[in-house]
């Protein structure tokens, strides 16, 4: 008996929990998977919240449990782009502020196949694009709250701002990097971006 299943036979609660928390995570990507099939076939004006629901068999109080619009639900994005235990590894961090942002954001670049996914979607229906920018801005203050806690709030900005132009530059150059963990990835980028500053100008004509 592993010790999970120990935990779970003298706990029944736990057990519950656990099956709760499958439930809920079987149903947040039945209805990621149905926007994304509508929206991809209707567009996004000719997809509703009703017809996501009936194709899961939900109300639409319980898919606003999960995504706040359909755009975020065929996107599948997240409420949060800092998982805990990402942001526990950041306050843990020590050295240079910038590479330690690189290895939280590029934690979240890793899953490959997602990140095709998401981006094909927005290829092909680019009327999504608002939504991501939204939920980019978002996430983009929630980074800037956490780096605050460890750097004045002026190079916290900046590391913020920098980092995500970085991966602005990565997420629209499809190649950019190959199989490479997204922190090295971004951290390259970086400093793309810092040795742009020294590029002189072609002659003219």
């Amino acid at each position: 008996m592993t010790n999970t299943e120990e935990l779970t036979a003298a706990d029944p609660h736990a057990e519950n929990c656990g099956r709760r928390e499958r439930k809920k995570q079987q149903t947040r990507q039945a209805l990621h998977e149905a926007a994304l099939r509508l929206v991809d076939e209707k567009g996004l004006d000719g997809t509703t919240v009703e017809q996501i629901c009936e194709a899961v068999d939900v109300s639409p109080r319980t898919f606003f449990n999960y995504f706040p619009s359909k755009a975020a639900a065929a996107l599948d994005l997240p409420d949060t782009g800092i998982p805990p235990e990402g942001a526990d590894a950041f306050r843990a961090a020590q050295g240079e502020l910038v590479p330690a942002l690189c290895a939280l954001i590029g934690a979240s670049m890793d899953d490959a196949q997602q990140r095709k996914r998401m981006k094909a979607l927005v290829v092909r229906r680019p009327e999504l694009m608002p939504a991501f920018a939204q939920w980019m801005g978002g996430i983009r203050e929630q980074y800037y709250a956490l780096v605050r806690e460890r750097a004045d709030d002026a190079d916290a900005m900046a590391a913020v701002a920098l980092t995500m132009a970085a991966l602005s530059v990565i997420v629209h150059d499809g190649t950019a990097g190959g199989e490479r963990p997204g922190a090295a990835r971004l951290l390259e980028g970086v400093e793309d971006l810092v040795a742009a500053r020294n590029v002189r100008l072609r002659d003219a004509g």
